[in-house]
């Protein structure tokens, strides 16, 4: 069964985005097997799910997922729109103005700082909250243990709700010593306090739970690309293994064995097919020059909708061709006689995927938060 959501009611092209619901259940279920000595799954769904759409959100509820996260009061809003059952974290600011708006809607706020609790404490709302620590990101939350102690003591002479307590993770730990002073900061900043004495107390993402074992005062987890099907295997090859001994890293590990399916696939359409000859430019700044008698498909899908020049080839009928040229709107591809108009085109795929496009010098979500609105999503069950 495929269900369409049309995010763009002016959208009349053939370029989709493919979401598996079946997929992306799997790959929950999946993660909850194998990391299960956690109580709270957060499935973060911030940027439009991560470009996948706000309509995913009951499927995970039905895979598992017990909490949701978002970046701001306008995505929880967008978000409850289809489920109201599951609680939203706000990782980032929210302007207090809009703290009626957060109450309607069962919206937890993230303490981001010691002057916005003091904000909180003026409103007098029933409001829950987790308290963001700030362990290195140095973007939001409070890096004093002091302060963190004092904030735990004054929330309980309020009307909030001190739900939980989480900071960010900058970087991986396989390579590297940070996350080793982060981790070590979190404790030092938590040391005043009793964690037992707070509901969730999260500090991993998708890519800590993959890389690191579980912190034992932890018993919620963030899984962000994780669930849309990015396992984060690097391969225990010599040299990583000689980087985790040169540094102690026998806790890291490269491979978790997870079995995950992507679940987004990028689709479009050939709208238009041009004969060129040898040594004839194609495209803006004719950047290509034919080397021959060729065929230039032009795909409905451009920069407009996300598709940047990171993107090198597409699939057609099963085979491979390189984009040759990019603009607003459009890309031309290099095709053969095989080609036929309005044959599919697939940009991301099971041979072609985000983490493909993004390569060495970029991130897959990078490539899927991209995906702008102007490209229906497609929903498959």
């Amino acid at each position: 069964m495929i269900k369409l959501k049309r995010e763009s009611s002016d959208n009349m092209r053939d370029t989709y985005a493919l979401i598996n619901l079946t997929y992306l259940k799997g790959n929950i279920k999946e993660i909850k097997s194998k990391y299960n000595d956690y109580k709270y799954y957060i499935g973060v769904v911030k940027a439009n799910a991560y470009g996948h759409g706000d309509y995913i959100v009951n499927a995970l509820e039905e895979a598992g997922i017990n909490y949701l996260a978002v970046s701001s009061l306008e995505e929880a809003l967008s978000i409850r729109k289809h489920n109201t059952n599951l609680p939203i974290l706000c990782f980032g600011y929210v302007d207090i103005k809009e703290i009626d708006k957060v109450v309607e809607n069962n919206v937890t706020l993230s303490i981001v700082s010691k002057e916005y609790f003091n904000e909180l404490k003026k409103v007098n709302k029933n409001i829950k909250v987790h308290i963001k620590l700030n362990t290195g990101m140095n973007r939001f939350g409070i890096k004093d243990k002091e302060e963190v102690k004092k904030v735990v003591d004054e929330i309980k002479n309020t009307n909030m709700t001190l739900e939980g307590i989480y900071t960010h993770l900058a970087t991986s730990g396989v390579n590297d010593s940070y996350y080793d002073y982060q981790i070590n900061k979190f404790e030092q900043l938590t040391s005043l306090i009793d964690l037992k004495d707070i509901p969730m107390v999260h500090v991993f993402n998708s890519l800590g739970l993959a890389r690191h074992k579980k912190l034992e005062y932890t018993n919620a987890v963030r899984l962000g690309l994780m669930m849309y099907g990015f396992t984060y295997n690097v391969g225990d090859s010599f040299i990583n293994k000689f980087r985790r001994r040169l540094k102690n890293k026998n806790d890291v590990m490269l491979n978790n064995n997870l079995k995950l399916k992507k679940v987004l696939s990028l689709h479009s359409e050939i709208v238009n097919i041009n004969k060129v000859e040898n040594k004839e430019f194609v495209g803006y700044n004719a950047k290509y020059i034919s080397d021959k008698d060729n065929y230039i498909g032009v795909v409905s899908i451009g920069h407009a909708d996300g598709v940047t020049n990171s993107y090198k080839e597409v699939i057609i009928n099963n085979k491979k061709y390189p984009i040759v040229s990019y603009s607003m709107d459009y890309i031309m591809v290099l095709i053969d006689e095989t080609v036929k108009l309005h044959d599919k085109v697939t940009l991301i795929g099971e041979s072609i995927t985000a983490g493909t496009i993004a390569g060495n010098t970029d991130t897959p979500h990078h490539i899927l938060v991209s995906i702008s609105n102007r490209v229906d999503r497609k929903y498959e069950e």
